[in-house]
């Protein structure tokens, strides 16, 4: 866990940034939006990489069927009460920031 304190600062920083949002243009929220999908998978990957290994242990599915089936493992979800479950790692300070500063950008 070597990398934690410097995702805390990169973090810190990013919230900052979004505070000040007003300066910013469409490119600049596009990479703080990058950065937030990198980080999210940069979590979900074991996750999903477990999930995969989980279904192809079970003898009876195919590889290629559990590759395709864990893919989008922590995206948004509609459920069958017609909500939506919201994707997994979204309250990332990272992505905090993106979606603020896209508010921001939006809205004035």
């Amino acid at each position: 866990m070597r990398f934690k304190q410097p995702l805390v600062a990169l973090g810190i920083a990013l919230w900052a940034l979004a505070l000040n949002a007003d300066s910013l243009d469409e490119a600049e929220v596009a990479a703080l939006e990058a950065r937030c999908e990198a980080a999210r998978e940069e979590r979900l990957k074991p996750l999903r990489d477990a999930e995969i290994a989980k279904c192809k242990a079970d003898k009876r599915n195919d590889p290629e069927y559990c590759e395709r089936f864990w893919s989008d493992y922590g995206d948004a979800v509609r459920l069958p009460n017609g909500r939506m479950q919201p994707r997994m790692f979204d309250d990332l300070p990272e992505c905090v920031a993106a979606y603020e500063a896209r508010r921001k950008l939006n809205f004035e």
